[in-house]
């Protein structure tokens, strides 16, 4: 009984490596947005060397930035509740060598998130898992099977953009209160030290760096904190491209922050052409 159990078992795993040798999974397996900053990150760190010429780093505002709009071998390394630090991070230390990495200014104050990285490259497990593509989290048979029904009804579907801004008077009010707070300067200061040295370690693989702003609601976009943030980077990059939204333009957001669809697909080309151009 254990022997036939075993024996079952076998062949549905080898089936199943099979699977996805024969069936290339182009379409979204993402189930949460963990498991996609997840299956984003190991989709950088097991890809050849040479694979993407440019690497968007961010938060979960450069999160929603649409790739359609960008040249073939982009990367999104925005990620859901993470920082722009983890994506830096990941360039350092899979060895890539992007030309361009575009990083997102928006939220500088959000600490890198160790335990998530040290997961990327677990002695043993990352080696497995470069060995194996069926280990890795793009190729979990209920996120491929979701994937594959979640792509069909899209395509069935004729979907609009949305353009509308839901946020509420609740959300914005809110926002307005967080981003009037100020950090210490001590706290600026471990902050501006821990993105030089992040974009030193990134320009010694041989990439550009340019930094962008994600737009967000003019409650947002003219705070205090805001203000803080922009004035460090021009600071402490003079030389750096920066790239800001456009003036006079208004984004519709889904909470203060997050681009609804539509607008961001609409930023994401703005993006692309400003990046183009420097």
């Amino acid at each position: 009984m254990i022997r036939r159990a075993l024996l079952t078992a076998l062949l549905l795993v080898a089936g199943y490596a099979v699977f996805l040798r024969v069936v290339h999974v182009d379409w979204d397996t993402t189930q949460h947005l963990a498991n996609g900053n997840r299956i984003k990150a190991e989709k950088f760190i097991y890809a050849p060397t040479d694979s993407f010429r440019t690497v968007i780093v961010g938060s979960s505002l450069a999160y929603r930035l649409n790739l359609d709009s960008f040249p073939a071998r982009t990367i999104n390394l925005g990620f859901a509740g993470r920082s722009i630090y983890d994506g830096m991070e990941l360039i350092v230390r899979s060895s890539k060598r992007p030309e361009l990495v575009l990083v997102e200014t928006n939220i500088l104050f959000r600490k890198l998130d160790q335990e998530f990285l040290d997961g990327l490259f677990t002695p043993g497990l990352y080696q497995l898992r470069r060995a194996m593509p069926m280990m890795r989290e793009q190729n979990q048979p209920s996120g491929v099977l979701y994937g594959w029904l979640h792509d069909r009804v899209q395509k069935a579907e004729t979907e609009s953009p949305d353009t509308v801004d839901t946020a509420t008077e609740a959300m914005l009010s809110r926002l307005k209160e967080e981003y009037a707070v100020l950090p210490d300067k001590e706290e600026q200061q471990q902050v501006i030290e821990r993105l030089v040295r992040q974009v030193r370690e990134v320009e010694a693989t041989g990439a550009k760096v340019v930094f962008f702003e994600m737009p967000a609601h003019p409650i947002v976009m003219n705070s205090p904190l805001a203000a803080l943030e922009r004035g460090m980077v021009r600071k402490a990059f003079p030389d750096h491209a920066f790239l800001h939204v456009p003036q006079g333009s208004y984004w519709h957001t889904t909470d203060g922050l997050h681009l609804a669809k539509g607008d961001a697909n609409r930023y994401s080309g703005w993006l692309r052409r400003e990046a183009a151009m420097h």
